[in-house]
C-alpha cells in the first residue's frame, strides 16, 4: 500500500485508491481524512471529508460510507470550477472517480 504518511497529497491518495478501498486499514484512512479536512479547512469539501471521518470511527454500514465518498466525489469534482493548472485538474477528476468507484464498490 501507498504511505500515505503525515500529510496527505493528491499523488499518494490516488495510488491508495487505485488499490481498492478495502486495502486501506480504517485508522490510516482516518489519518489521510484528517490531514485533508485541515488542508481543505473552510471549503464545504472539509466538511465532507469530517463526516466520512466520523462514519468510520462509528463504524457506519457500507451503505452509508457509499453514500458519503459518493458525496465527496461529487465536491471533490466541484472544486473543478476553481482556477488550477491542466496537471493538478486531471488529478483531481481521476480521484472524483476513484472515490465514485469506491462508493460503488462498498454497495456490491
Amino acid at each position: 500500500m501507498a504511505n500515505l504518511g503525515q500529510t496527505a497529497d493528491i499523488d499518494t491518495t490516488i495510488a491508495a485508491l487505485q488499490q481498492g478501498i478495502t486495502a486501506i486499514p480504517i485508522e490510516q484512512a482516518i489519518l489521510v481524512l484528517e490531514s485533508w479536512e485541515q488542508q481543505l479547512r473552510g471549503l464545504k469539501i472539509a466538511d465532507d471529508l469530517g463526516e466520512l471521518k466520523d462514519a468510520l470511527r462509528k463504524q457506519k454500514s457500507a451503505d452509508a460510507l457509499a453514500n458519503l465518498l459518493i458525496d465527496l466525489s461529487e465536491d471533490t469534482a466541484g472544486e473543478l470550477a476553481i482556477e488550477t493548472s491542466d496537471e493538478v485538474a486531471t488529478k483531481v477528476r481521476l480521484l472524483a472517480s476513484l472515490l465514485t468507484q469506491a462508493g460503488t464498490a462498498l454497495r456490491e
